[in-house]
């Protein structure tokens, strides 16, 4: 299931799974994967997303409910999936089910010549014609995500492709890479960090991206990075707690980017990972509904008689290209002073469309543009981010707002552990 991917074998073999499933799928505008990311799982989305279908990646991890839930308000009447994946994860896949081992035994020579004609020669509205796709513009539907349902049922986050090429874009400006570089994917597709950085930034980019379906195993990860070279590595903080303590400092020597996301960055595991392997790991922020990056910290560059600072120990980063970010009164609305805390506000191309057949929870949370996201934040001067906790995550003591994250770090402190152990 562990595997590499490059464009020309990635668009041969997307082209054979298109042509393979365009009978099977026949009009159906949405369709369901339920698939950790692999070469598999990657060949299964871009196909789809080449038919001009909607791929609706459903959370594995969830239970069997909620996957049919997600399914059934989607209309997805397919499931694409694996006879592999589900002996290691018992799961009822919804709908029709599509076995991948069963679509590589229908796949014969003339199959792959073919796609391997129309990838060298075809023009693009042949293609398209070729596998049942329909025109698509930038606003149309690229996937659904549906959030992690913390706050409830799982929304379904509706992304557009602008959505999704303006992350691509500003990852294109914002992190040093060239045709050699290699980026290690883990996260998964359900997850929109995985979807568009490891899944859509590698392909579009020409980058060599290897894949690893579970990001609960370090050690073959490592060994992995070794093996090809890995150079960018997406993952969150409480991955990076498994690297420290099962890999050696070897297995990661290629790495020169590490970008965490998804949950706060502890200092005390920045530190232990930059002691151990010699990079520092850069603190990211994002949300599902902004596709997701929003901020992000990179290398500071700094040459003879020039210097520019892009990190800053203890921050999320400035915003990514193309967004804008402000904070405002949590009641009110009302904008407020640089340095002071409130509630966070993003706008840019990379906002979602909305949550899926939910109009009302989509007013709450876009206003003339501007995503609230639920998170308080300061912004310094120089532009930086600082998140301080979520809204919902505040005690009121003494006529004070005290953040529950800033008790968990010095309690985590004063007892000297680098895994997260105690939650106010």
């Amino acid at each position: 299931m562990t595997g590499k991917l490059n464009f020309f074998k990635t668009l041969v073999g997307t082209i054979v799974l298109a042509r393979k499933f365009k009978p099977i799928l026949g009009k159906t505008p949405m369709v369901a994967i339920l698939m950790p990311p692999t070469i598999g799982g990657a060949l299964a989305n871009l196909a789809v997303q080449l038919m001009g279908r909607v791929p609706v990646n459903l959370n594995y991890t969830a239970s069997n409910e909620i996957i049919a839930d997600c399914a059934h308000r989607c209309d997805t009447t397919h499931t694409i999936t694996s006879r592999a994946f589900l002996e290691r994860v018992p799961l009822d896949p919804p709908g029709e089910v599509i076995f991948l081992e069963d679509i590589k035994q229908s796949v014969s020579s003339k199959d792959r010549i073919v796609a391997m004609l129309i990838a060298l020669f075809a023009p693009k509205p042949i293609l398209f014609r070729m596998v049942g796709s329909e025109p698509k513009t930038e606003d149309d539907i690229a996937t659904i995500i549906f959030s992690s349902g913390s706050e409830g049922i799982p929304k379904g986050v509706v992304l557009s492709h602008r959505n999704i090429m303006v992350v691509v874009e500003s990852v294109r400006e914002m992190f040093p890479h060239d045709k050699r570089s290699c980026l290690v994917g883990f996260l998964p597709f359900f997850h929109s960090f995985g979807y568009s950085v490891s899944l859509w930034t590698g392909l579009l980019e020409g980058l060599l991206t290897v894949f690893h379906p579970n990001p609960l195993e370090p050690k073959p990860i490592g060994q992995l990075i070794k093996k090809y070279g890995g150079s960018i590595m997406i993952a969150t903080p409480t991955f990076l707690q498994g690297f420290i303590r099962r890999c050696t400092p070897e297995q990661l020597a290629s790495l020169d980017c590490v970008i965490t996301g998804a949950e706060k960055l502890p200092e005390r595991i920045q530190t232990a990972f930059n002691d151990r392997f010699s990079i520092e790991p850069m603190e990211g922020y994002g949300t599902t509904e902004c596709a997701p990056v929003v901020s992000v910290n990179i290398p500071n560059i700094e040459c003879p008689g020039f210097y520019m600072e892009y990190s800053r120990q203890g921050t999320i980063g400035k915003p990514f290209p193309h967004q804008v970010v402000k904070i405002v009164d949590p009641g009110s609305h009302d904008e407020l002073p640089v340095g002071e805390a409130g509630l966070l506000m993003v706008k840019g191309p990379n906002i979602m469309v909305g949550y899926l057949n939910d109009p009302e929870k989509t007013a709450e949370v876009l206003q003339d543009g501007w995503y609230a996201t639920g998170d308080i934040a300061t912004v310094d001067e120089d532009g930086f981010i600082t998140i301080t906790d979520r809204l919902a995550r505040f005690s009121k003591i003494g006529g004070e707002m005290i953040p529950h994250n800033h008790i968990e770090e010095r309690l985590h402190t004063l007892i000297d552990l680098t895994e997260q152990t105690l939650i106010v």
